[in-house]
């Protein structure tokens, strides 16, 4: 199967919505999407196969000069494929490039180790703990990769909407 990567579509939408509720407990609802997508849109990415069937994406804005990686998902029968990889490679590959951003940061759910797990091999690491950050309650890592040749250390800052 050939995956290639192209920039979201409005007409993507409702699959990206499918994989969102199929992924996570709490989805992100169309609004806040299409919110996302216009306020960054070269950091909106889906992975599609040779028909065009959106297989994943990745939804990423720009915040306090850095890279906020706010949702990255794959559909469940594709997943173990490397497209998350693929995904999230484009997205630090654009924003380390074209914007100069010091560092990618996420946010990801303290319990879920599987996506830990894929974040420490990709080179992230643990900022902060953030309590309480998700609606049940849960808490999240606060989790950062920084651009090579970064010589000093400098604030992360981003939005907790």
């Amino acid at each position: 199967m050939t995956i290639n990567l192209r920039t979201f579509k409005e007409s993507d939408l409702n699959r990206v919505l499918e994989i969102e509720k199929q992924s996570f407990d709490y989805e992100y609802p169309e609004f806040l999407i299409k919110s996302l997508h216009s306020k960054c849109p070269d950091g909106f990415l889906v992975a599609v196969d040779e028909s065009g069937y959106v297989l994943g994406y990745i939804i990423t804005v720009l915040e306090w000069g850095n890279a906020h990686v706010v949702s990255i998902a794959v559909d469940k029968d594709y997943r173990h494929q490397g497209i998350g990889n693929l995904l999230l490679d484009a997205i630090e590959n654009h924003f380390f490039t074209v914007y100069a951003v010091k560092h990618v940061v996420l946010e990801v759910r303290f319990t879920n180790t599987v996506a830990r797990m894929f974040y420490y091999k990709r080179g992230y690491s643990d900022r902060k703990i953030l309590y309480k950050y998700y609606d049940d309650g849960s808490d999240a890592i606060l989790m950062i990769k920084k651009r090579k040749g970064l010589l000093k250390d400098y604030p992360i800052y981003i939005n907790m909407w």
